[in-house]
């Protein structure tokens, strides 16, 4: 065999060993490590959060129950730790995406101390509760008495728009976009620890 095989050889070995043992490392990371990986990252980027809405007080949003609930939306807000508040609307594609998820974190987290709510804007009535029927919306739904006034407020323009508020009504985070059960869950514990 020649030098020039042997070299080649060795370095294959070598990349091999360090693809494998990298893989390694990922995999052993623990489901709990990401988790305080994740809400580490979240609270190193606190004061950077620049959403317009963060630090105001949603409670100042006037709104009807539109479905699932008797509860008006600052009574429910003040019963539970948390509250992750989604602004969709039926014509939004990522909002389409995610309410079959945001169904099922709701059904997960119905006992606790976590309520997901919905508020629909920029809907008609009709498209409204064609949406609502079509994913069998499971949690609360409201719609705002002032929606121009509340979207200018808080700055809503883009849909979807998470925010999560504590129990007092203050928005700690804002998140515009799809988004996902976990990234709520990193959301929610981010209130928490707060």
């Amino acid at each position: 065999m020649s030098l020039r095989k042997i070299i080649i050889g060795v370095v294959f070995i070598v990349f091999f060993l360090v693809v494998g043992v990298s893989i390694g490392a990922v995999i052993n990371v623990s489901d709990e490590e990401l988790r305080e990986q994740s809400l580490k990252t979240l609270q190193d980027s606190e004061g950077r959060d620049n959403h317009h809405a963060v630090g105001l007080n949603a409670l100042n949003m006037e709104s009807e129950v539109v479905i699932n609930s008797d509860q008006s939306l600052e009574s429910l807000v003040a019963d539970n730790k948390v509250t992750v508040v989604n602004f969709f609307a039926s014509w939004c594609d990522p909002c389409k995406r995610e309410t079959p998820e945001l169904n099922e974190y709701a059904s997960q987290t119905a006992d606790s101390d976590v309520q997901v709510v919905g508020i629909n804007i920029d809907d008609s009535t009709a498209n409204r509760d064609e949406f609502l029927d079509q994913f069998e919306v499971s949690y609360p739904v409201y719609e705002l008495t002032n929606e121009a006034a509340v979207t200018d407020e808080f700055k809503i323009s883009l849909m979807p728009t998470t925010f999560f508020l504590d129990s007092e009504g203050e928005v700690i985070r804002a998140y515009i976009g799809e988004i996902s059960p976990d990234l709520i869950t990193d959301y929610v514990n981010y209130v928490k620890e707060r």
